[in-house]
């Protein structure tokens, strides 16, 4: 059954406003004249309600496929308009325009092959003009160029100053479309983007030019760079993917800055001996490239980068300040240099590490030739008889622990000795317990010692304890280290540690180790000896390991009920149930002892 909207909408829209009198005259016959007239006003409202939800809902409008376009300047351009149901159409256009077809047609395609008109917009119609429908169409154009200049051109651009770049695009089209990015170029090659510009120009179809500025504040390490920007046409999914981008040139970057003194190790103190010859140093990254000059200490100036002193004296203690200079400003550095008196004797090396019974060397050297000499129970040199700049001491096999060996001047005035250290691996490192426990019981504590035989110097002795488990896997418990750095020969040591085992360490081993470390001089790595190794027999208390553990459960009358109970154990344990059973044994005898003699002396 049709609704009566949809009766009146299959009906001529002239017809509705025709037979509005009618339908009022039908629903109002033999009524009032004012009742008529309000019907009249209702039902022709009624009708030009239904006649715009006609309009609507139910015309049959075309499609235009594709509905929006994306085209170059010059080249061809192809859309069709279609409807569902023959109708006539054509397509209204300055540009490849088609007249109202002669019969009606369900398709009708528009195209031209040089697309040439910035602003067309192309409808296509049906007979009578009811129903319109417009191809969204943009024509764009590549840009003819793209160029980067200053807008007032600065040679040489100076640190820390604002500049105005600007960014010409030439006849472009839609600009709206168009965004402008500014780059940095480093040196090494590194592309930085500084900023991108867009202009709100979405109305504009034709080609125009564009001009986007930057402000910018260049710095040292822009010296040397490039300046680019980049012109993007990005005219959304139907236009070219990637967007289309035209670089500008480049502009090379000259940037002015006052200097930075780099001297190495920068400002800074130092002590040299009298004698000998100090040379400073002073460079300075600056553009214009800098010129240099030294203040010394007796208020002299040097016009150079470098200074040098021979045969230096203590009167050229003091500040020496260097002056990096160009167009742009200044920078300076002061090195504070302390002048030392002389050594009248230099030992090197100045510390020795020998092993008890291998050969020992070193040198006693001076600036000046000097009568010298070496003091020492072995290798001892006497007095020269001539002034020498360099005596060796040395020996083939050193056996003096508590050697001192010293090199000495003529009349005793300067006096260097030798720092030596004697050193001896142990005959035995050993471990054990202080009273030997066998078995271990868990939660109890045991002394172990360590006893290492025959060593020196004993104050350069670290023992460690350790534990190896029975899956091989070694822990440090602790480490021992006695100070007696006064004794230089051979000691016995004996270390102790307090060990608690568990039931964990049950099959472990206990062990120690020596190492004798001797300082950066000495053996590398230190040289370690370990210890024989200790097998631990832990004894503890049961602990049931039963899965699932204590737990309750329902069993059927008549079926067999089975339990296992399984329990980590040692030997305690059973010596403890054993002495358990004898004890009830023994109590359950006397009870029946006293229960017969009882039972007699009643009867």
């Amino acid at each position: 059954m049709l609704s009566l909207s949809t009766v009146f909408c299959k009906a001529e829209r002239a017809h509705f406003f025709n037979s509005s009198n009618r339908i009022a005259e039908y629903f109002t016959e033999g009524r009032p004249l004012l009742v008529r007239w309000k019907m009249e006003i209702l039902i022709g409202l009624l009708i030009s309600s239904l006649s715009l939800y006609c309009d609507f809902t139910d015309a049959e409008c075309p499609v235009i496929s594709p509905a929006r376009l994306v085209v170059k300047y010059g080249d061809p351009a192809s859309s069709n308009c279609s409807s569902d149901t023959p109708v006539e159409m054509g397509w209204e256009s300055t540009q490849g325009g088609v007249g109202l077809t002669d019969k009606e047609v369900k398709i009708l395609n528009w195209r031209v092959d040089s697309l040439t008109d910035w602003e067309n917009n192309p409808k296509c119609f049906t007979d009578g003009g009811q129903c319109l429908k417009q191809l969204d169409i943009t024509v764009y154009k590549l840009p003819d160029s793209v160029s980067i200049s200053y807008r007032k051109y600065p040679d040489p651009m100076v640190e820390g100053h604002q500049y105005l770049l600007q960014c010409l695009v030439q006849n472009i089209a839609p600009i709206g479309r168009l965004r402008v990015t500014f780059y940095k170029v480093s040196a090494t090659g590194e592309q930085t983007e500084l900023d991108t510009r867009q202009k709100a120009k979405d109305n504009i179809k034709t080609p125009e030019n564009g001009t986007y500025i930057l402000h910018f504040t260049p710095g040292r390490d822009d010296d040397g760079a490039q300046l680019l920007c980049s012109a993007m046409l990005d005219l959304g999914p139907e236009g070219p993917q990637p967007p289309a981008v035209v670089e500008s040139n480049r502009l090379n970057t000259n940037v002015h800055y006052k200097p930075q003194i780099t001297m190495s190790p920068g400002c800074f103190s130092m002590t040299i001996t009298e004698g000998n010859t100090l040379s400073l140093n002073c460079s300075a990254n600056g553009n214009p490239a800098p010129s240099y000059n030294w203040l010394l200490p007796q208020a002299t100036m040097e016009e150079r980068s470098v200074v040098t002193i021979t045969n230096i004296a203590k009167s050229h203690s003091g500040d020496y300040t260097c002056i990096a200079i160009n167009p742009l400003g200044n920078s300076t550095c002061t090195v504070n240099v302390e002048v030392t008196d002389a050594e009248c004797l230099v030992v090197s090396p100045a510390r020795l590490v020998v092993k008890h019974g291998d050969p020992a060397s070193s040198n006693c050297s001076s600036d000046i030739p000097v009568e010298m000499g070496w003091e020492a129970f072995q290798g001892g040199v006497g007095l020269t008889d001539k002034e020498v700049k360099i005596l060796n001491w040395r020996v083939d096999s050193l056996t003096d622990w508590k050697i001192k060996p010293s090199c000495f001047t003529d009349g005793g005035q300067c006096e260097k000795q030798l720092d030596i250290t004697v050193y001896k691996l142990p005959d035995s490192v050993s471990i054990s317990y202080r009273k030997y426990p066998d078995p271990m019981v868990e939660g109890h504590q045991y002394l172990l010692q360590c006893l290492v035989q025959n060593i020196a110097p004993i104050g350069r002795l670290r023992v460690t304890f350790y534990k190896v488990s029975a899956t091989g896997e070694q822990t440090e418990l602790d480490t021992r280290q006695k100070a007696k750095d006064n004794i230089k020969t051979p000691e016995n040591g004996t270390y102790t540690l307090d060990f608690t085992p568990g039931r964990d360490d049950a099959g472990a081993q206990l062990l120690c180790s020596a190492m004798l470390d001797l300082g950066p001089e000495g053996p590398q790595p230190p040289p370690v000896m370990e210890s024989n190794r200790l097998n631990i027999n832990v004894h503890y208390k049961p602990q049931i390991t039963r899965s699932p553990g204590c737990f309750s459960m329902r069993i059927t009358e008549g079926d067999t009920l089975s339990l296992a109970c399984s329990a980590n154990v040692d030997y305690l344990p059973i010596i403890a149930g054993l002495a358990s059973v004898v004890i009830l044994l023994v109590i359950s005898c006397f009870i029946y002892s006293s229960y017969y003699k009882h039972t007699r002396m009643s009867h």
